[in-house]
């Protein structure tokens, strides 16, 4: 059966996001069809259409889509050519189209969580790349970033699936039966049988798990650990970005190593792939790592109203911040915290040109550069900021301060009930933040702006912590001697002297 849509507006054939209009999509997925969608629809005449070649890293992307058919309103079929991969020109301008697409599950395990894809038993449908690109979103460079700011249109979308599948998503649903999208670029869906969804709420937010596949923990395990999280970061920030949030919780759609996991947030939906570890307390710790980082993700970036290449803090310094949510949790220990800041130094210290760009450039250069780099160094700079600040404020203030004051000017007007500021460059609001507190003045312009190197032993000796050095690793451990102002602030982060062990948790 074929199915027939309405597709305005978010087609190369529109000119303007002023004269976008309600969007309407059909996705049909084939059954026994090793991972094949069709598209069909309609828009105002066009001759140009593009699709999505590169997104996250992951390539060819475009040449995933065959057999593009258009046509003009009376239904008479308009010849096309292929420029380049995902690129096609029409003779004369087209108003409708049908397409198909092959969603192949990605060679690299990681993609897996970027992308869409299918297999015999469930997938994933992002929209983001399974539909034309909109004149009006992003270049091509910001198609490879985890979040764009208003690109994406609202729209309709009716999926048809395989007899036994089902869809679920963070996105509404109408009487109809439709899902009712805001903004088509965030729009995640997972579908095939044996999905399992749960729901609870908590700290004022709505979280709904859809998990596929067996784990040593249970879905209410996993669930519940998403709910300590989410109640953990809305206690920093004040407030939730979102009423309602998704979690979907795969297996790899290929094989790979259990202990690896990959995950990406899109608006309010986290995408997590993760191996299979058969022990309960070590899977739910190994599940705990990316959710603490993944869940944060809904305040910063995608709840703030920020442009520009800002990688540098949304990403490097969210991963010592989710650290710090995990120490708050019990997730881990204080010196396996302190043990992640050397392996993020020694990370940095490895890249090639760790020190030629300034961590605002280096995040312009992440997917050239190596995004693993400037994530690492912008951890290590985190903890000399929050070390910084605690100290000369006497504990009261913390990295913490400079996440909640940021939400809290920049979040989106859905939450603030009024128009948010556009348009405002991510890096100057984050360094202004960062210089707002008595004797932070210079602290971004030293390590942010500029291309500063870290002598790490040099830094944390006024803090109470010593570097030592074993090959190419590097620990850092708290001194055998602590002034009273040392062990206050180290004691506020987490560090408990009673305790020595690693492994050993803080007595309750």
């Amino acid at each position: 059966m074929v199915l027939t849509l309405f597709f305005i507006a978010l087609l190369s054939c529109v000119t303007s996001i002023a004269s976008a209009q309600q969007t309407s999509i059909a996705i049909r997925v084939l059954p026994d069809s090793n991972g094949r969608v069709v598209v069909e629809g309609s828009c105002a005449p066009a001759t140009a259409w593009s699709f999505r070649d590169s997104y996250a890293g992951v390539l060819n992307l475009g040449s995933r889509v065959d057999g593009l058919r258009l046509f003009d309103a009376a239904g008479t079929e308009i010849t096309n050519r292929k420029i380049a991969p995902g690129q096609f020109q029409a003779a004369t301008p087209a108003s409708k189209f049908r397409y198909e697409v092959s969603l192949a599950p990605p060679l690299r395990p990681a993609d897996a969580a970027k992308v869409s894809w299918l297999n015999s038993d469930r997938g994933l449908l992002m929209l983001r790349d399974l539909l034309p690109v909109s004149p009006s979103g992003a270049s091509a460079k910001d198609h490879d970033r985890t979040k764009d700011q208003a690109v994406g249109e609202p729209a309709t979308l009716r999926l048809s699936l395989p007899e036994g599948w089902v869809a679920h998503s963070n996105e509404a649903q109408n009487a109809a039966g439709e899902f009712e999208i805001a903004d088509a670029d965030l729009a995640v869906f997972a579908v095939g049988h044996q999905l399992r969804i749960s729901t609870a709420t908590t700290a004022g937010m709505t979280l709904s798990l859809v998990a596929a596949g067996d784990w040593a923990f249970t879905d209410s395990d996993a669930l519940e650990l998403a709910g300590q999280v989410v109640k953990a970061h809305r206690d920093v920030f004040g407030a939730v970005p979102s009423r309602r949030a998704t979690l979907i919780l795969f297996p790899f759609p290929q094989s790979g190593a259990p202990d690896k996991w990959s995950a990406e947030t899109r608006g309010a939906s986290v995408t997590l792939l993760i191996g299979k570890l058969p022990s309960k307390v070590a899977a739910l710790a190994q599940l705990s790592v990316p959710l603490t980082h993944e869940l944060l993700h809904f305040w910063v970036p995608n709840g703030l109203t920020l442009d520009g290449d800002y990688d540098w803090f949304y990403e490097g310094f969210t991963i010592y911040q989710a650290a710090r949510i995990a120490v708050r949790l019990d997730r881990l220990t204080f010196q396996e915290f302190l043990n992640a800041i050397g392996r993020a130094y020694d990370g940095y210290s490895a890249g090639i040109d760790h020190d030629r760009w300034s961590l605002v450039e280096a995040s312009k250069r992440r997917w050239t550069g190596g995004e693993s780099s400037v994530y690492s160094k912008s951890m290590v700079i985190a903890f000399l900021y929050d070390l910084k600040l605690r100290s000369l404020s006497h504990n009261k203030h913390s990295l913490d301060d400079v996440y909640r004051n940021i939400f809290r000017e920049y979040h989106s007007s859905e939450i603030r009930g009024r128009q948010a500021r556009q348009g405002s460059d991510g890096s100057e609001v984050v360094l202004k933040a960062f210089s707002d507190y008595s004797g932070m003045q210079d602290f971004g312009r030293l390590f942010v702006s500029n291309a500063a190197a870290i002598n790490l032993a040099e830094q944390l000796a006024p803090f109470g912590l010593q570097v030592e050095t074993f090959g190419l690793r590097t620990r850092i451990g708290v001194s055998e001697t602590l002034t009273r102002q040392q062990r206050d602030l180290l004691h506020d982060l987490g560090y408990n002297d009673y305790v020595r062990s690693p492994r050993q948790r803080k007595p309750s």
